[in-house]
């Protein structure tokens, strides 16, 4: 949620950053209800005070025996009784009206609708040559017996999939090799539910937009689509202390996605499915634009070192402002080159979000003067089977096996799947 003092000082900042985004939202309309409620509000604190004082007259006059008209104070009491509901309804009207509003992107976000409009600002890694004709990832782990997508779509429906023998350890080996890797970067480790209430998805910017692609529970809970949900909300309603900042959380759990916005795309295979697991990296830290900026390169170096451990050829993005959700200041994707597809694919999203969840998750820090919202950041840490995709196209060999990554072999104990 953005500031309303900062929307009423600067309205042409908000309106460009909406359109930036894409994002259709009346600016004017919540100024207005915003003037609109301060002046019941202004109202209402008038006649409080004119009743305290009243109040004090009555009384002072009971102690000396003497008694004062009341009708004044019944008649402010029946004024405030009507005010109280219409400040009520306008507080949660203008309330759901700023939840639409976006967070404005950084300057050097590019412009653009989608993800066409990305600005590659790097790239690692040869793309693969191979000495014979490759296979897609699909091809290879049906002939290996790692993969059954038509059993996966009998048990759960369609991107329903399951996952077999040495695909299941390599997956595992991923996971716990990418929770090493952060543990050693001062993160620490949480395995938080994923089942999660309808203020964490609000507080972390996943609604109101964003229900259809969620799963709802008949108890009212949600599934959650990302480890960032429950990793943010950990803190929610509290306030840190300065000294303890930042906050470094790698989050390791499954997420759910119904993917209600992608039909037609990525039909075939694991790229887009409706469960997934992942480690999460998430960092709250002070509140200051330099802070965010430097770990969010932090966040970004982490994600590439990852890739290069792993040999996995691949490109950042700076991603433009119709891709970035409402809370998104800046985003890098991260893309690991899928040779069968002959392009690179999002294996990593790193965000930072000024004090938007912060705010609307009321968490706060003490700092010598006063209290402050946290910012908040956070990139993925491996997300499978994603990953598997270029990992085991780019690993595959002439008679159809597969290497296993080198950085992975003490996790599996083998170095071949064939």
């Amino acid at each position: 949620m953005i500031d309303v003092a900062l929307l009423r000082e600067n309205p042409k900042y908000f309106k460009s950053g909406a359109k930036k985004k894409g994002v259709s939202v009346d600016i004017n309309q919540i100024l207005r209800l915003d003037k609109k409620l301060c002046g019941l509000r202004y109202k209402s604190d008038q006649l409080r005070a004119k009743r305290n004082k009243l109040s004090q007259t009555i009384a002072y006059l009971k102690r000396k025996g003497k008694e004062k008209d009341k009708t004044q104070a019944l008649k402010i009491k029946q004024q405030l009784s009507a005010l109280e509901p219409k400040i009520a309804q306008l507080q949660e009207k203008l309330k759901q009206l700023l939840l639409s509003v976006p967070l404005p992107p950084a300057e050097d976000v590019p412009e653009g609708k989608n993800e066409e409009n990305n600005v590659m600002v790097k790239k690692w890694g040869d793309i693969p040559r191979f000495g014979f004709l490759p296979k897609d990832h699909l091809t290879l782990m049906e002939n290996l017996n790692l993969l059954d997508l038509k059993r996966g779509a009998k048990i759960g429906g369609f991107r329903q999939y399951v996952l077999k023998n040495e695909a299941v350890l390599l997956e595992q080996a991923l996971l716990r090799w990418s929770i090493d890797f952060l543990l050693k970067k001062g993160f620490t480790l949480l395995r938080p539910t994923v089942l999660v209430n309808e203020a964490a998805m609000i507080g972390t910017g996943m609604f109101p937009k964003g229900k259809e692609e969620t799963y709802k529970l008949d108890d009212g809970l949600f599934l959650t689509g990302t480890t960032e949900v429950p990793l943010m909300a950990y803190h929610a309603e509290e306030i840190l202390e300065e000294k303890n900042l930042p906050k470094k959380y790698v989050g390791y759990s499954s997420a759910f996605r119904r993917e209600a916005g992608s039909y037609g795309k990525d039909v075939k295979g694991i790229f887009r499915v409706h469960e997934f697991i992942q480690t999460e990296q998430v960092i709250l830290c002070k509140n200051d634009l330099k802070e965010s900026i430097k770990w969010h390169e932090w966040l970004l170096a982490n994600s590439e070192e990852m890739m290069r451990a792993l040999k996995l050829p691949y490109r950042v993005v700076n991603v433009c402002g119709g891709e970035l959700t409402d809370g998104q200041a800046k985003r890098y994707d991260i893309e690991a080159w899928v040779p069968s597809q002959q392009k690179y694919r999002e294996t990593h999203s790193d965000s930072y979000l000024l004090d938007f969840q912060g705010r609307r998750l009321n968490i706060r820090y003490r700092t010598e003067k006063k209290l402050k919202f946290v910012h908040s950041l956070n990139n993925t840490g491996i997300a499978t089977p994603r990953i598997l995709i270029p990992l085991i196209e780019i690993y595959q060999q002439a008679d159809g096996s597969i290497i296993i990554p080198e950085v992975l072999r003490p996790y599996v104990e083998f170095e071949k799947i064939k």
